[in-house]
């Protein structure tokens, strides 16, 4: 009788302890599933083919530019661009700037172009630095784009 509740208690003992690890692994799985990210400029070094798309409020002109541009993973870039704008076509638009990366994956990127233009942009790195979704932050602009790696 005394062996049934003795095997009967380490059963238990057993059984709770197991479920103990297990929930106790998967809240750790959890928490380091949601640790801060860590960025920097090395982050977004390389290719990265670019979409913009959008209007300009105060004339309401409506463009779309596609392009290539090259990070070097110190905070500067050039690339080259083509787009339009209500229609009216540029091509072979040559960028350069600087870009800044934050530890927590938001980047600030200034573009100018050969046609006089400053571009600001504030964006987010997705996936390890394979995407970043960026917003044209010029007064008057209402400009959505994402830059993708090039592999």
């Amino acid at each position: 009788m005394m062996n049934f509740k003795i095997q009967g208690f380490f059963t238990t003992l057993i059984i709770g302890t197991v479920a103990a690890l297990s929930i106790s692994d998967a809240i750790s799985q959890k928490v380091n599933a949601q640790a801060a990210p860590s960025c920097n400029n090395a982050t977004i070094k390389g290719s990265y083919g670019t979409k913009f798309t959008g209007t300009f409020a105060a004339t309401s002109t409506s463009i779309a530019v596609v392009g290539l541009v090259q990070l070097n993973g110190n905070g500067n870039l050039q690339g080259t661009d083509a787009g339009s704008g209500n229609g009216t076509i540029f091509t072979n638009r040559t960028l350069s700037g600087t870009y800044n990366v934050k530890q927590d994956c938001t980047v600030q990127i200034i573009f100018t172009s050969s046609r006089d233009e400053t571009i600001f942009l504030s964006g987010i790195i997705v996936d390890g630095g394979k995407e970043i979704f960026v917003l044209q932050t010029n007064p008057g602009s209402v400009i959505t784009g994402t830059l993708k790696k090039v592999k």
